[in-house]
């Protein structure tokens, strides 16, 4: 039980060591699975207002009942593929753990945050490695590199790459899930 608990509740919150997730800011979790890290958010903040995505319903309903349960007032869920979704700078952060490589990540996020808001991926030991390929991603985007820590859990590297939009992300963006895969910004 404890390995759960350090490996994805503790995991998921410790974000708020490392950005400033202001007083009501609207966060969505990309990718959200069984609501990590949308769910520990959501416990530790009740300020903030946190939509969590995923394609498939029974994660879904998953986090719906969890929110219920938790009485977690501040938690959505939304079903859906984030690229489809209509969700246009509608959120100031967004948040995405264990769902894809930095550069499909990016691409995912982007859109949806506001100008001037900021996407928080959670990285393991690759994170390096992911970040020197999205450099024509940040340009293509909008984006930018806002800050990068390395740390350690449970004697699990992990890091926290957060990247800025520095300005509206064109319109084609994101590609359908397919081409986003198939050829990576």
């Amino acid at each position: 039980m404890d390995g759960v608990i350090v490996k994805h509740f503790i995991d998921s919150a410790v974000i708020l060591n490392y950005a400033d997730l202001y007083l009501g800011a609207d966060i969505i979790d990309i990718g959200s699975g069984a609501g990590f890290p949308g769910i520990p958010l959501a416990i530790c903040r009740e300020d903030l207002n946190i939509a969590c995505v995923d394609s498939a319903n029974k994660k879904i309903e998953f986090i719906k009942s969890a929110a219920r349960l938790l009485k977690l007032a501040n938690l959505d869920a939304l079903c859906g593929r984030a690229e489809d979704l209509e969700l246009r700078e509608q959120y100031d952060f967004a948040v995405s753990r264990a769902v894809a490589r930095l550069n499909v990540l990016c691409e995912l996020a982007a859109p949806a945050i506001k100008i001037g808001g900021i996407f928080c991926a959670y990285k393991a030991k690759s994170a390096d490695e992911e970040l020197r390929e999205c450099e024509n991603t940040f340009k293509i985007l909008g984006l930018e590199l806002a800050g990068f820590s390395k740390f350690t859990l449970e004697s699990e590297e992990r890091a926290f790459i957060l990247i800025k939009k520095t300005s509206a992300t064109p319109k084609e963006y994101p590609r359908n899930f397919s081409q986003i895969s198939k050829n990576p910004l």
